[in-house]
């Protein structure tokens, strides 16, 4: 990936693939050529919430997280998954990633976007 516009524009293209979902809030923050910030909030056809937080750097074509946090929950507010790597579980394998299922919270890396609306679209079966 060469530029932060490149990889906005992916990952639009995949929301607006996206066919049970409403997205309530596409942010683009374009802070240079290799730096940004990404904030997205999905509406599901059940009600459910997606909510993806990403700041971007991309350092020799490589994309970096700097922050990120991928947050699905129910109609109600309650969690189904969140994924981020806010540094306060040290007692994780993977710190400062991690991964909240539910009340638990478990060794992660950071998935992709794609992977994300994967996991979303298997709560729908």
């Amino acid at each position: 990936m060469k530029s932060i516009e490149q990889y906005f524009e992916m990952v639009q293209s995949l929301i607006m693939g996206l066919s049970k979902a409403e997205a309530e809030r596409y942010e683009e923050q374009i802070l240079s050529k290799d730096r940004g910030n990404l904030r997205i909030r999905l509406r599901f056809f059940d009600n459910s919430l997606l909510e993806i937080s990403e700041a971007i750097h991309i350092v020799e074509e490589t994309l970096t997280w700097l922050s990120y946090r991928y947050h699905y929950q129910r109609s109600d507010g309650t969690i189904i998954f969140r994924y981020d790597n806010a540094p306060h579980h040290p007692e994780v394998n993977t710190f400062p990633e991690h991964e909240h299922i539910g009340e638990s919270i478990v060794g992660a890396y950071r998935p992709d976007i794609e992977k994300i609306l994967l996991d979303v679209e298997k709560h729908f079966k």
